[in-house]
This record gives structure tokens, sequence and C-alpha cells, in this order.
């Protein structure tokens, strides 16, 4: 059993189609291009592991890089629901004051200084807080849409602030 060494550049160049192929018909988003790599990791396996008289070269790379990417896509996967238990224990622990300690203190001083009272309650409730808008009003004995106003404005003045808005991702 004779390995056939088969020029990795060449094949390469012959497989990048099949390659993107194969990540498309995979429904692969390959923002980072992990996956590509892998694709090409692939087709230097191939180069190396080919054996001309097992069968057509087009058929192996297929198999080959399908495979890995296949593979790749499990292990991410599992990565990320290990991740996702991760967060999902370290929330159940978290206490929601806790939360509010994730502002710096001297940004929510700055952006008091640029807000009405009524906005800053808006701040506190809506955004620091994360309270609905219905559990804002019924904190602070308004209407719904008094508290939709007080953010309207509160957005508008930020945005005359520069960096301020920017700075804090505020919910639309």
């Amino acid at each position: 059993m004779e390995t056939s060494t088969v020029d990795c550049e060449q094949l390469i160049e012959d497989f990048k189609p099949m390659l993107h192929h194969i990540i498309h018909r995979l429904g692969i988003v390959d923002q980072e291009g992990d996956f590509y790599q892998e694709g090409l990791l692939a087709l230097w396996e191939v180069s190396r592991t080919y054996q001309e008289e097992k069968g057509k070269l087009s058929s192996y790379v297929y198999f080959i890089v399908r495979n890995r990417l296949i593979s790749l896509l499990r292990n991410k996967k599992r990565k990320q629901e290990h991740t996702d238990e991760i967060i999902a224990m370290s929330h159940d622990e978290a206490e929601v004051e806790m939360e509010v300690d994730i502002w710096d203190s001297y940004l929510v001083a700055e952006l008091k200084t640029v807000l009405t009272a009524n906005q800053c309650k808006w701040l506190d409730g809506y955004v620091l807080q994360d309270l609905s808008v219905k559990e804002v009003a019924a904190k602070e004995n308004v209407t719904i849409d008094a508290v939709k106003n007080w953010g309207r404005k509160a957005r508008e003045k930020l945005k005359q602030h520069e960096g301020l808005l920017d700075y804090v991702e505020l919910k639309a």
C-alpha cells in the first residue's frame, strides 16, 4: 500500500471551490475562518494520505474535508453547550443587586448630570436595574407613556453629548 504524494498547493487550488461548497452546504457561517482553515488542513492531510489505487481523488477529498468540518462543528457545539451551562449556573447564583455594580459609578454620575430628575428615574429603573417600562411606571406612580417619554428625551440628550450614548448601550 503505497501512498502517492500529491502537491498540496495544487490540491488547494483545485479543490478550493469544493471546500467553499461544503462549508456552504453544511450551513456554516465562517466569520473567523476556522472552518476554512480546517478544510485547508484536511486538504493537507489528503496530500499526505491519498492512495490512487483506492479511488478517485475528488471523492476522497470530499469525504475527508466534509468529515473534518462536521467534527469541528460538533466540537464547537459541545464547547458552546458547556459555556451556556456555565453561564446558566453562574447566572442562577448571581444576585440581582450585583448587576447594578457592573456600571461604572463615574459614568452613571456623568450621565445623571446631563439628565433631568425624571430621566434619571428612567435611567435607574429601566437601564441600571433592568426593569420594564411598566415596572418603572408602577414604581414611580406614573403612566407608562410618561416613562417612555423620559427615556426618549434622555436618549436625545445623551446623543448630544459625545461618547455618552456610545459608551452605554441603552435599550432601544
